[in-house]
């Protein structure tokens, strides 16, 4: 019977996910795992027991929770020999779209005792990692206000959330570097993808693949606020990059300045303030997921 270590956040899922631990244990002793379940206290607990599993020599960690959960469980492992597992309790759940994963605890218990594993990219934004999305500008306003929802979770949440700053958000001017390109201009958002898809299903980078060794750059220019409403709904289809004031562009390292700060988030988790500027790179191969 091998080890599972997890690591649960009971606040994933608006507080569900805490009355799911004796599940896990069960579902994974039936799958034939010897699991030992950690509950994280506090923001970035969960990267701290990640990182001393690791250094303890655990081969897998499991992260119990929404992509915030995932986010900062890799933080303790990325660039180790530990995997890490992903047993899905959020609302979002973007990072198991990507993988494959399915979004039963069943089924992702099933693809941990499987135990196949691969390499994923990951992106650095600054001395942050994140696996899958970052967003720049409205998509960091968004994630903001979808953290202060607490009636309406999943999709709804984040269209309710967005909605509202497709009303009043204002833009910034950016001035974007890259490998061999360049790009400036007033923006909504700029974002950053290492998968295809954010917010709960976004897909906002149709060609984005996690082990291409890229990052799939996506500049969202200006639009008044009447034309915003019906821009929205393209997002969902990725049909949006086909819009006039659209760009997309591929790079392994991009610098980003603005010309005031705006939020910034890193798979749904906000850096701590708005930031002006901003340095980008992939890691190729940083990280082992099971999947």
């Amino acid at each position: 019977m091998s080890n599972a270590y997890v690591v649960l956040n009971p606040a994933a899922d608006r507080g569900g996910a805490g009355q799911r631990q004796r599940e896990i244990r069960e579902l994974l002793s039936s799958l034939g795992m010897n699991p030992t379940v950690t509950r994280t206290l506090k923001p970035g607990h969960g990267a701290e027991l990640a990182a001393q599993a690791s250094q303890e020599g655990a081969p897998l960690v499991i992260a119990a929770g929404g992509d915030g959960t995932i986010h900062e469980v890799a933080q303790g492992i990325v660039g180790t020999e530990t995997a890490l597992g992903i047993l899905p309790l959020g609302s979002g759940n973007d990072y198991i779209r990507v993988l494959g994963i399915p979004k039963d605890l069943v089924g992702a218990g099933k693809v941990l005792a499987r135990g196949r594993t691969r390499q994923v990219d990951i992106g650095l934004a600054g001395d942050r990692y994140y696996l899958n999305s970052l967003g720049m500008g409205i998509d960091g306003q968004i994630a903001r206000d979808y953290k202060e929802i607490r009636w309406l979770k999943g999709e709804p949440g984040y269209y309710m959330a967005a909605l509202w700053e497709i009303a009043r958000f204002r833009p910034f001017h950016v001035h974007a570097r890259a490998d061999g390109w360049s790009h400036r201009g007033p923006m909504l958002a700029v974002s950053v993808m290492n998968g295809p898809y954010a917010g709960g299903g976004f897909f906002l980078a149709p060609g984005a693949v996690v082990d291409d060794g890229r990052l799939d750059v996506s500049f969202t220019g200006n639009y008044p606020r009447v034309m915003r409403p019906f821009i929205l709904p393209k997002t969902r289809d990725g049909s949006y990059l086909k819009l006039s004031r659209m760009r997309s562009e591929r790079a392994r390292r991009i610098t980003i300045e603005a010309n005031r700060a705006v939020p910034v988030h890193l798979d749904g988790e906000l850096l701590p303030y708005p930031v002006r500027a901003l340095s980008i790179q992939v890691v190729p191969a940083g990280l082992t997921v099971v999947a």
